[in-house]
């Protein structure tokens, strides 16, 4: 299964952002119309309501009603190797649907408060969910074949390290692929290599077309997740790490972000400049 090029490159994650994981029991799910299998509102035991964002998992879009929705739906389909891309949005349903159910019980956040960047206004806050059970949501979600392995990543509650945290969710990938679980029961093998194969081309060919030639440099500090991945070789994954990261005293801060090693620094560095 395929691995995301900005997570190869990452050693260490937890101690680049934020602080320690705070646990907090009893916490519940708060109904919300908006919400998917990733992305949703709970309440803490002091009543206190988050919206929490799960790491190393993607469930794909319930609805596509925006332009942006839209891409990241054509981008899950081709991850999946979907043409239809209705099928794509019933699995994003079936996610928040399975969701509900898994979280009708009392759980436990995990969560060091770090922003989790988004496209829509509603502030998201980073974190982990151990089921009643004992499970991992994350794990289940994927390993049912209702997510994908992608996503911000940082070491787990149980004590993996990011890597190995990655890993173990590539392989719950893998198994749920190979048993055609979940929305992997409609993928067409040939038609991911293709569909995959022609989404890359597309990235190349916006890159080159768009990637230098911004018109001006961007300030890591105050640009969209979607500026940022007009830059040369940033997907949506690091330009979501880059905006966590925040805030930035110079360009060269951009290094300690997990996924920008030399190369990817050299070729952004002059796309970027801090505001005084």
């Amino acid at each position: 299964m395929k691995r995301l090029v900005a997570f190869l490159l990452l050693a260490t994650s937890s101690a680049a952002f934020g602080q320690e994981l705070q646990k907090f029991e009893n916490c519940s799910l708060v109904e919300a119309g908006w919400a998917d299998g990733d992305s949703f509102p709970v309440k803490l035991p002091d009543g206190k309501e988050i919206v929490l964002r799960l790491y190393y998992v993607d469930c794909n879009e319930v609805a596509a009603a925006t332009e942006t929705d839209q891409r990241r739906v054509r981008d899950q389909s081709s991850y999946f190797g979907i043409d239809d891309h209705q099928v794509t949005l019933e699995f994003g349903r079936r996610a928040a649907d399975e969701l509900k159910k898994l979280l009708a019980k009392p759980f436990t956040v995990h969560t060091a408060f770090a922003t989790a960047p988004g496209r829509s206004a509603k502030p998201r806050t980073y974190g982990f969910i151990t089921l009643s059970d004992g499970r991992d949501l994350g794990e289940v979600l994927v390993g049912e074949g209702l997510a994908r392995s992608y996503g911000v990543r940082r070491n787990t509650p149980g004590g993996l390290n990011a890597e190995a945290a990655e890993a173990k969710m590539d392989d719950l990938e893998l198994g749920a692929a190979i048993a055609r679980r979940g929305i992997w029961s409609k993928t067409d093998p040939q038609r991911l290599i293709t569909l995959r194969e022609d989404r890359r081309a597309e990235e190349r060919e916006l890159q080159e077309a768009f990637g230098t030639n911004i018109g001006q440099p961007l300030d890591p500090n105050t640009a969209t997740v979607d500026e940022i991945m007009l830059l040369p070789g940033v997907g949506e994954v690091l330009a979501e790490r880059i905006v966590e990261g925040r805030p930035y005293k110079s360009v060269d801060d951009l290094r300690r972000v997990p996924g920008i090693g030399e190369k990817v620094f050299a070729r952004l560095k002059d796309s970027l400049q801090i505001a005084p």
